[in-house]
């Protein structure tokens, strides 16, 4: 009499060494997502989407910043702040974005700089048109900087050669300020502004840049995996035991408490 063979246990994956809490809004091309893909460390995220305007995402437990990008280490180490997670990428992976200190380190440090700051601006001026009344002066003070700073844009674009991180976060400021281009700003932001108008070695910058794997990775693409509040909430509870802390009832998310990064 033959005998049943009995079925095989599924085997977990296995854990993977990075958890990366970040805002699965890929109508923009995400910093940190580039770096990853570039450094080689894709494979050994598990990435933890966190939608910033839902209840039951917040991540003020391992973040007092309550701030995405949030990267957590194996060793329950806990980064936060694009630039210092990008850092953090270069150093641990096999390629480096990161050039070595001297002429082009600070170049591409300062890019990264001046595109972080564009960044910054463009979500404030966005988070500006939920404000009653609105204030003016914010886009009367941020928009000529935004102006400025493409401009610098083009005059680098000129003599950009392979790819770095300053590249990596232009592609960051660049995307995110299209989408909110084309949702509208205010005055004096000029209606359908397109900043490609007037800055043909950017233009062409940015369009071969769309090209890499690194962007083609997530951009314009519907994120797939689990995202439900109670995997964001266990996962953060998996970093709090690795640091030897209990979870509480997770944070109800404020929207103005809230911020990308």
């Amino acid at each position: 009499m033959a005998t049943r063979k009995k079925p095989k246990a599924k085997t977990q994956a296995p854990k993977k060494p990075l958890k990366l809490f970040y805002s699965p809004i890929h109508g923009f091309i995400h910093k940190v997502l580039v770096v990853a893909h570039e450094s080689g460390l894709w494979n050994q995220i598990e990435f933890v989407p966190i939608y910033p305007l839902r209840d039951g995402y917040s991540v003020a437990a391992i973040n007092p910043l309550h701030k995405v990008p949030t990267l957590a280490l194996k060793d329950g180490t806990v980064l936060y702040g694009s630039q210092t997670i990008v850092e953090y990428m270069d150093s641990a992976g096999k390629k480096k974005l990161f050039p070595k200190p001297g002429p082009k380190r600070w170049d591409a440090l300062r890019r990264m700089a001046l595109a972080d700051t564009v960044f910054d601006v463009t979500v404030n001026m966005a988070l500006e048109k939920a404000e009653k009344p609105m204030r003016s002066n914010v886009y009367t003070w941020y928009w000529p900087k935004v102006v400025r700073a493409l401009d610098q844009m083009e005059h680098d674009a000129a003599r950009l050669k392979g790819f770095d991180v300053g590249q990596a976060a232009t592609l960051h400021a660049l995307s995110y300020l299209n989408r909110q281009l084309g949702k509208g700003l205010m005055p004096p932001v000029p209606t359908k502004y397109d900043w490609r108008k007037g800055r043909p070695k950017l233009t062409a910058w940015w369009n071969k840049a769309l090209e890499r794997p690194s962007v083609k990775s997530h951009f314009n693409q519907e994120y797939q995996g689990k995202d439900t509040a109670a995997f964001a909430q266990e996962q953060i509870a998996d970093v709090l035991r690795m640091q030897g802390r209990k979870h509480s009832s997770p944070t109800e998310l404020q929207k103005v408490d809230f911020h990308l990064d």
